[in-house]
């Protein structure tokens, strides 16, 4: 009898439709997989203002576009030559490296050091969260318990929208991957391993050879486990306010952690399993509307105020007359 795979043999598998859900869920790398488009402001006020006035436990981040260019990346990531102190193609970026990485960056650790405490990899939270707002360069990725400072975040005071803007919302499962415990976001930090690829130059990918000794390491570390779990990280979220900028902005970090990173990107199967992390595209035509909203309900989270509380302070002395004579 001919062996032979009848037609439409997936769908026999799978129901209609399931079998690329499953292929989207998996191989997703921005967040698309159960992205949802805001078009009108019923629908705005529905899917998120409604929920945030609810008091509903939901932590945002806003983005002034939806671009492949603009990945759910922390800072640190986004030049990753600075990560590289030799011609090694690989980088496992530990606790004890993220220490290395900032000595070597002159002066910045050693003021730190000598205005606020000493640092070392036990003890990096209060560190970090100060060279994400103050360095612009951490492992941390700013949300914050705000709708309306991920809003102005994304809206920026702008008057034309040329393209639509980016709301993520991420609601908890599990309280295990939450803290507001410095010891155990510390912990975290302490325990922190990323396999960072370096970008290969032309001529390596003309010669790759050079390259296979140092790519070697991903068999060594990862043997026995997939593509998509290498490159796809467990996520944490610490809610630790430990300097003005994060108590002003609500903020909070999420700590992407034990994967390894080629490219910019990385599938995102393993964080939406963590948290139910999702993507709101915000219509441009709508954004107007929305930004009069924020100047009215929360003109203190205007994009010009938001990382500078003295502007806004001094607007309200002002206002009430404390600087006449």
């Amino acid at each position: 009898m001919k062996n032979y795979i009848p037609q439409n043999y997936e769908h026999r598998r799978y129901p209609q439709g399931k079998l690329s859900e499953k292929l989207e869920d998996s191989l997703d790398f921005d967040f698309n997989a159960g992205s949802e488009r805001i078009n009108t402001i019923d629908e705005f006020e529905t899917s998120l203002l409604t929920p945030f006035k609810n008091g509903e436990l939901i932590f945002y981040r806003g983005e002034k576009c939806d671009s492949i260019k603009r990945p759910l990346l922390p800072s640190i990531y986004r030049n990753k030559e600075f990560l590289f102190d030799s011609n090694k193609k690989v980088s496992m970026i530990s606790s004890s490296a993220l220490y290395d990485f900032y000595k070597r960056k002159s002066g910045f650790l050693d003021l730190y050091e000598k205005i606020i405490e000493p640092v070392n990899t036990s003890s990096m939270y209060n560190f970090l969260s100060f060279a994400q707002h103050y360095f612009g360069v951490s492992p941390l990725i700013d949300f914050t318990k705000s709708l309306e400072v991920a809003l102005s975040f994304a809206l920026k005071d702008r008057t034309e929208y040329p393209e639509d803007v980016l709301i993520y919302t991420l609601r908890l499962k599990s309280p295990n991957d939450y803290t507001s415990s410095l010891a155990v976001a510390n912990s975290w930090i302490e325990n922190y391993s990323v396999l960072v690829f370096r970008d290969l130059t032309k001529r390596e990918f003309e010669k790759p050879i050079d390259a296979i000794e140092d790519y070697r390491l991903i068999a060594e570390n990862f043997k026995g486990h997939s593509f998509i779990e290498i490159t796809s990280p467990s996520a944490k979220l610490i809610d630790v306010p430990t300097n003005d900028l994060i108590r002003y902005q609500q903020g909070v970090f999420l700590l992407l952690d034990d994967f390894s990173l080629i490219g910019k990107s990385y599938f995102t199967k393993k964080v939406r399993d963590d948290f139910k992390l999702k993507k709101w595209i915000i219509n441009k035509e709508i954004c107007p509307e929305i930004l009069s909203y924020l100047s009215s309900a929360a003109p203190y989270y205007m994009y010009k105020n938001l990382t500078d509380l003295s502007v806004t302070v001094n607007e309200i002395k002002k206002n009430n007359a404390i600087y006449r004579r």
